[in-house]
This record gives structure tokens, sequence and C-alpha cells, in this order.
């Protein structure tokens, strides 16, 4: 029988330069087994594969042996957890993302949390882990597949961050009444960042898109981050811009007990 284990999964596909080291830092909490997406699978929230056959395929990687799946995080999460292995894993781990994730909008459009989403569907405790980046390293990223040397100079920081909120989860459990956590780290952080619980901004793209061309095309138009349309005290978004690791506990409860007015509203039969 095997020793508890820890299934690690991104969307930024096996490519990803946190991938490698984060799995070998998890290796002092738990033994980890790695399934990413072949390709990057960014903004893709918890979509499945429903009618397409996968690929799964065993690739070394610096010396490591990873699952690459022909699919999205949420395939990479269900799949590593239900019919790769041959037992479940106790804590799923999603990310590090190249970028952060706070907010509403980002959290909703997320592949690194869709993965979560589904590990908690699943019945397994997850965490998607994230991290912002100063806009010039990100475009060198985004763009270039290139890591300036500020990213690189954090980027042992980052895990180890990320290895310690793993270890005290793997001990102890997600906080009390939760179903997964999401955490986002800001672009300088190190082991005595200060942690924040906060609830996550509502926050909006606004115009998505731009103007509709002479083709009746319509294309990707949106600069900058999305803005906040709530007046929290304390969120996510807010202790990110402090400098401070934004961490969310997070509890479906899709019902709402409706009023007695919405009763008589809405359960009332027509005549």
């Amino acid at each position: 029988m095997d020793k508890p284990w820890i299934l690690l999964t991104n969307d930024d596909s096996v490519d990803s330069p946190i991938l490698i080291p984060l799995m070998r830092a998890l290796r002092d909490v738990a033994p980890v087994k790695v399934v990413v997406p072949a390709m990057e699978c960014s903004w893709t929230s918890k979509i499945m594969s429903r009618f397409d056959e996968l690929d799964v395929v065993y690739k070394e990687v610096e010396g490591e042996t990873v699952v690459t799946l022909s699919g999205y995080p949420a395939d990479c999460a269900n799949a590593g957890i239900f019919s790769i292995f041959h037992s479940r894993p106790s804590l799923v781990v999603s990310g590090i993302n190249m970028g952060d994730n706070a907010g509403l909008a980002y959290f909703l459009s997320s592949g690194t949390v869709g993965a979560a989403v589904e590990s908690h569907l699943a019945g397994v405790p997850a965490l998607a882990l994230s991290q912002r980046f100063d806009s010039e390293d990100y475009n060198c990223w985004r763009n270039e597949r290139r890591l300036t040397d500020e990213i690189q100079k954090n980027l042992s920081s980052s895990v180890e961050v990320a290895r310690q909120i793993v270890a005290e989860v793997w001990s102890r459990g997600l906080p009390i009444d939760s179903d997964l956590m999401t955490i986002n780290m800001p672009p300088k952080v190190d082991v005595n960042t200060p942690r924040k619980f906060c609830p996550i901004a509502r926050t909006s793209y606004g115009a998505f898109f731009g103007n509709v061309s002479d083709f009746h095309k319509i294309q990707y138009g949106h600069v900058g981050m999305p803005e906040v349309t709530d007046n929290l005290v304390e969120s996510d978004t807010m202790a990110l811009s402090r400098g401070e690791i934004a961490m969310s506990p997070i509890r479906f409860s899709p019902y709402i007990p409706p009023s007695d007015d919405d009763r008589v509203r809405f359960e009332k039969v027509p005549t």
C-alpha cells in the first residue's frame, strides 16, 4: 500500500520554471507525484475534456519523472486522483502559477484554481498557489518565456514559502470549515513576509474585448488589472498591494436560504 502522497499540478504546463523546484521542495513534506497539462492552459477555469481522448505521457524533466496530459488543469487533477496512479493522493497542490489570481474575476477564470476546485469535488483537500510579478517581469515570461534576474532571485523564496504552507496543511489540515484555500504571493516574498487571511475582492474585467471590427470580429483588448467593485476593508487584492501574502480559505455553499418575502414571491403557485 502506498504511503500518503501529494499530487502536484498547475496550468502553466511542464514548461513552468517553478514545477521541478517545487516538486523537490515538497518531498520534504511527503512523496510527490506530478500530473500537468502538456501545453499551457491559463484562463481555462474548471473546463474538462468530456468528449476527448487524452494522451498520457511520462516525461523526464531535469532528471525527474512527470506525467503530462493533453487536457486541462481540472483534467489533470481528476486523472491524477482517480485514473493514473494506484492510490489516491491525500492533498492536491496546484501551482505555483506564474501570475496572481487575486480578485473574483481572476479566481473564477484561473486554471490553477480550477484544478483545486476539481480536487475538492473529488473529495481531496487542495491548495491553489499563485504569485504576482511586476509588469516587466511578467511580460518577459509571458512573451519570451524568459525569466528576469528578479524572478530568478525570488524563485527559491517563493518555493520555500509554498513548502511551509503545504507542510502546515499536511500536518493539521486546511483552515476549519474550508473546502480549499487559494494563496497569492506578492512579487517580492521571503519566509518573513507577512501572511494575512482575507476575503476575495469582488472584481470585474469591465470591457474585456475591443470594438467590433469591419470584419465583424472582436478580440481581447483588456488592459491593466480587473477593477475592484466592492468596498471591503480587507481583501486579497489589498493584501497583495501591501506586499503581503494573501490567504483565502474557500467554502462552497451555493445555496442561500431565502427570506420569507422571497418564499412568498417565488414559491407561490400561479393561479
